[in-house]
């Protein structure tokens, strides 16, 4: 071998200058070096499954692309401009590549350095992206709620006579499969009180059971009279504001900001309003999505549905707020808590984590997230006010343009002037953190620190813009204004390398996610919007796969305490799958021929046999089902905090019914000194129903903490439902439940009747029904006994009766639902 050794240059020349040698010697260095080697250490990050910064190393395609930083991975013929070399050559720690583990050796970096020089040749056999497990990575299997919702048709079964409706059929079929059998309807008083919580979160009145009942037997109206009851239960103002209490768990309302000071927002309210009117005007689900979204851009005949549509965009300016200087605001947490609702909420799906890196789970890329946040990134979004900015900015008249503009015109300029103040240093002081990070590796520690106390006086200077503005607009007289959105200036927005604005990536385009449609704004569109009012509309669009599967999912799980899809605000790969996929397409496709109407959907669910099953168990269903998901019974659900304190109020006759329509009484603007250490902590009691009570992100409610109530910072796709010891000690100790049981003794003690005629009134307003004998007596014998240990007390009787009521009150039958 030694004597040949002559010929090796010989064929290293033939490699690198004849064409058919070169290519033959190439392509057998890559499939036997390099290819191996990416195989190796970089497909798991940069393949099919995860492609990293935007890169895949699995596929010739990689030659022509540009990363998410905004450079190739391998240029050919160039190493020193290929991005790939670098990383791997790299020893910081933001840019090494492999980020951990053992790093190449410089033999493996080598071969790379000298495939790329020699012009980066990859083999046509690998054209195809396969990977190089031979498995074509082109085709793979899309996720089941990223494909389109069909219709299918129900299922036959052989008890034709037992569904009413095809929601029937569709469970039935898998009852049957399983070898289950269905449970035997509820009881009327039962059924009542479910429907009566389940639409409107209040207990049915005496009457209203009687009323019922009286239907239910007669012949001549039996076979109309629950469909009558849920039809009067949605035409009251009660539904909306049952439903929209639903609405905002997942948009995660609030009445403050969430900074470190919680401002409060007395403007927010319009929005909680806006909401519960629109369940109670039953308004097309597609139309409630577009106005929330961009309602500010969709044409309006009035100023009343001018204002609508602009409150209804408080669901953007809903986000929340962080921190408490101007001068180092991050709003890009606010965008990016935007973006996390809107996924959640709206399109089922999480991707959140996209803003640091491709999702992991699922098709969703890092340019997707960067395709939406130049979105809000070009939205002009409200100031609540902070700690060091104390006023209120950017918030949207509810007057005529002519009002607005004549009420500011005496301070437009001097506005003008120090708003271009305060993004002159605002602009400022980024371009110097932004300088800053990019010559970070090139400059000497005392270069560093020199620039960086440049860059104190910029921001200083911006905090000083910041506090006369601030103080300038607490002088001007207020008008009518709503806390949502406007257009700002459009933009596309660069990926954020690793989510850190100030390590700008290649610019991405405004878009909807790729595995949604893909969608990008049209040239005209995108160099004067922002792209909210196009945003809208592809969500809304009854194409999407997802929009109409979410919503759906989420009216049944209230409905029944768990969705045909578990997770509720997750349909990806991580997600749980669905009991029942081919009812929850039909539900979705029936949903959309009705017009998108909500109400149309729970006509639909409650009038089928399957939620009007009793909740009772059968020993041999919980052997082969004990999770019930096959709903051959009706799982039993606790009522909600909000339901508990409404249900108190009524049963005391104190509950104030009217809505809410003013904001609550916080101090005048002009004093709100709000810190970090001393943020708003105020609250405001009433008697209205629960969903008018102020909601404060930082401080909840302890009522609310105690029985699960929503968390306000973030989507509650779903109420707990824990079983703890402070709940039992609220019902033996809360001086407002014992107020409640004392009122309602009080006005039976008035009606002067007999026992039993005062118990019978006692268990129809508390448990909906008629006491059995055996509870007749064993109340009647409690009922003397308490009289012979209060006697000779103040208000014995009352006491007594007291007594009665908190019995009834602490009973599982009056916390849970049937």
């Amino acid at each position: 071998m030694t004597q040949l050794t002559w010929l090796i240059p010989i064929v290293t020349w033939l490699a690198a200058n004849c064409c058919c040698c070169a290519q033959s010697a190439l392509s057998t260095e890559f499939e036997d070096t390099v290819g191996p080697l990416l195989v190796a250490r970089c497909v798991a990050c940069h393949g099919s499954e995860e492609q990293n910064g935007g890169i895949r190393l699995d596929s010739s395609a990689v030659i022509k692309s540009i990363g998410d930083s905004g450079s190739k991975p391998i240029v050919p013929g160039a190493p020193e401009e290929s991005e790939l070399l670098k990383r791997v050559r790299s020893r910081s720690g933001d840019d090494q590549m492999p980020p951990d583990g053992d790093r190449l050796t410089t033999q493996q970096v080598s071969l790379i350095e000298q495939w790329i020089r020699a012009g980066a040749d990859w083999p046509a056999s690998d054209e195809n992206d396969k990977s190089h497990d031979g498995i074509d990575q082109s085709q793979e299997t899309r996720h089941w709620a990223f494909e389109a919702i069909r219709d299918p048709q129900p299922p036959t079964v052989p008890d034709a006579a037992w569904p009413a409706n095809p929601i029937d059929r569709f469970i039935r079929a898998k009852q049957e499969e399983a070898g289950v059998d269905v449970v035997s309807p509820a009881d009327p008083h039962v059924l009542v009180r479910r429907a009566s919580y389940d639409l409107t979160g209040l207990p049915p009145s005496p009457d209203e059971v009687r009323e019922f009942l009286a239907e239910r037997n007669d012949p001549r109206t039996s076979m109309t009279a629950y469909a009558n009851l849920i039809q009067r239960l949605l035409d009251r103002p009660a539904y909306g504001e049952r439903w929209g209490r639903h609405w905002m768990d997942w948009v995660r309302y609030a009445d403050t900001a969430g900074d470190n000071s919680d401002y409060p927002i007395p403007q927010a309210y319009l929005y909680r309003n806006y909401i519960i009117n629109a369940f109670n005007a039953d308004m097309p689900f597609d139309q409630f999505v577009t106005e929330q979204i961009a309602g500010d851009l969709l044409p309006a005949e009035t100023l009343d549905e001018r204002n609508r549509q602009v409150i209804a965009t408080g669901y953007i300016a809903m986000a929340r707020r962080f921190g408490s200087l101007i001068e180092r605001y991050p709003w890009h947490l606010t965008v990016e808590d935007t973006i996390d609702n809107l996924s959640r909420t709206m399109l089922g799906v999480t991707i959140a984590c996209a803003r640091c890196h491709d999702h992991k789970f699922d098709p969703i890329s890092t340019r997707d997230y960067y395709g939406l946040y130049g979105i809000f990134a070009s939205t002009k979004y409200p100031m609540p006010g902070l700690e060091l900015f104390k006023a209120q900015q950017n918030f949207v008249p509810l007057v005529s343009d002519e009002i607005a503009a004549k009420s500011m015109q005496p301070h437009r300029a001097e506005i003008n002037r120090l708003e271009s103040e305060l993004q002159r240093t605002l602009a400022e002081s980024q371009a110097k953190a932004l300088e800053n990070v990019a010559m970070e590796n090139t400059l000497s520690i005392d270069e560093q620190r020199a620039r960086l106390h440049q860059l104190d006086d910029l921001l200083l200077a911006a905090r000083k813009s910041g506090e006369k503005l601030a103080d300038f607009l607490k002088l001007i007289p207020s008008i009518p204004t709503a806390y949502a959105v406007s257009d700002g200036a459009p933009q596309d927005s660069p990926v954020q390398l690793k989510g850190e604005p100030l390590r700008p990536g290649v610019v991405v385009p405004r878009k909807f996610p790729d595995a949604i449609g893909g969608q990008v704004l049209a040239p005209d569109v995108a160099s004067s919007f922002s792209g909210r009012l196009e945003l809208a509309h592809w969500i809304a669009n009854p194409m999407n796969p997802l929009t109409a599967r979410v919503i759906v999912n989420r009216v049944w799980q209230r409905h029944f305490g768990k969705g045909l899809v578990p997770t509720t605000s997750d349909f990806g790969v991580r997600g749980d799958l669905p009991t029942h996929p081919e009812l929850l397409d039909s539900l979705a496709s029936d949903f959309i021929r009705s017009g998108w109407s909500i109400k149309h959907l729970h006509r639909l669910i409650m009038t089928s046999q399957t939620y009007q099953l009793a909740s009772v168990d059968l020993p041999e269903n919980l052997a082969i089902d004990p999770n019930n998901q096959l709903l051959w019974k009706f799982s039993r659900q606790r009522l909600d905090a909000e339901s508990l304190r409404d249900t108190l109020l009524v049963i005391g006759g104190e509950l104030d019914q009217a809505p809410q329509t003013q904001p609550y009484p916080f101090p005048d603007r002009k004093d709100w000194g709000f810190t970090q250490h001393h943020p708003f902590k105020d609250d405001y009691q009433s008697n209205k129903r629960s969903v008018y009570l102020m909601t404060k992100r930082l401080t909840a409610k302890p009522y609310l903490q105690t029985f699960d109530g929503p968390d306000a910072n973030v989507c509650t796709s779903s109420r707990d439902q824990s079983v703890t010891a402070l709940q039992a000690l609220y019902f033996v100790n809360d001086t407002f439940l014992n107020e409640q049981a004392q009122r309602f003794a009080t006005r039976l003690q008035s009606a002067a009747e007999s026992d039993e005629e005062t118990l019978v009134r006692c268990f129809f307003q508390i448990l909906s029904r008629p006491p059995l004998p055996s509870e007749t007596q064993l109340l009647h014998s409690y009922l003397n006994d308490a009289r012979k240990s209060l006697a000779g007390s103040n208000k014995a009787e009352t006491q007594a009766w007291t007594s009665v009521v908190r019995c009834l009150l602490s009973l599982n039958e009056f916390f849970y639902l049937d």
